[in-house]
């Protein structure tokens, strides 16, 4: 679908046009002004991402090779890693190159600015980091490793795919299922507000509810995990549902 007949079908909804009329050029204009800030906001969602990027390892083309020596690297366009800058980094992690046909995924914990403040020495090197911390700068993130590694290893980043934006009223974009119905009707509510126009009754409930199934669509599968501390080491693990621990045996 193409931005100018989802701005038309989100004007008949709040009676800016009649069945065959079409906007005029500037109301076209605002109107893709408007579609394009509801984007943006949904961008900023995380039931409205709907897929988490794996990029960087060795088996797509953009690797984000460590340089020795160095700690911190800068993500964005133009930047260390050149890549459009995500809203979120979900979790990242080192490939390990030592055996070139088999590289070996380990996990890098993310810190935030006061564990990486109590760091007292960050200017060590080892054979691989353990720590990485994301800044969250704009235009371009800075991410920061402990120890600076010495080998050779790429990074792997985990992050919110961006949604498509509409470029002009013309150019087809593709979203998955669920997700234009959605669209047009909290474009349509959006309009309303930018164009002085009651909305129909039906209208924000559908919007409400066409967005919410999105949402759950996008909802991720949470681990829920037991402290060891709780539980008998001779068990594996613990089921919440019968409030029972589950044996090994």
């Amino acid at each position: 679908m193409n931005a100018g007949n989802l701005i038309n079908s989100a004007f008949r909804l709040i009676n800016v046009l009649a069945s065959g009329e079409v906007p005029s050029t500037s109301e076209q204009s605002d109107a893709l002004t408007t579609l394009s800030l509801m984007l943006d906001g949904w961008q900023a969602e995380r039931l409205t991402i709907f897929t988490i990027l794996r990029h960087g390892s060795t088996t797509i083309p953009h690797l984000f090779p460590f340089v020795s020596g160095q700690q911190t690297y800068t993500l964005g366009p133009g930047g260390n890693f050149n890549i459009a800058r995500p809203a979120k980094i979900e979790r990242m992690s080192i490939e390990w190159l030592a055996n070139p046909a088999q590289p070996l995924e380990l996990s890098l914990e993310m810190v935030n600015e006061q564990r990486w403040q109590i760091v007292p020495v960050k200017a060590i090197t080892s054979t691989l980091p353990t720590v990485v911390y994301d800044d969250g700068n704009y235009p371009l993130r800075n991410l920061s490793f402990w120890c600076t590694p010495t080998v050779v290893s790429n990074v792997v980043i985990y992050y919110w795919q961006a949604l498509s934006q509409f470029p002009d009223l013309v150019t087809d974009v593709e979203f998955p299922p669920g997700y234009f119905r959605a669209l047009r009707y909290n474009l349509a509510v959006d309009l309303s507000i930018e164009f002085g126009r009651p909305l129909p009754a039906g209208v924000a409930e559908i919007a409400l509810s066409s967005k919410s199934v999105i949402m759950n669509m996008n909802l991720p599968v949470l681990e829920q995990r037991v402290d060891p501390a709780v539980i008998d080491p001779k068990l594996r693990a613990y089921n919440w549902i019968s409030d029972t621990p589950v044996s090994n045996k």
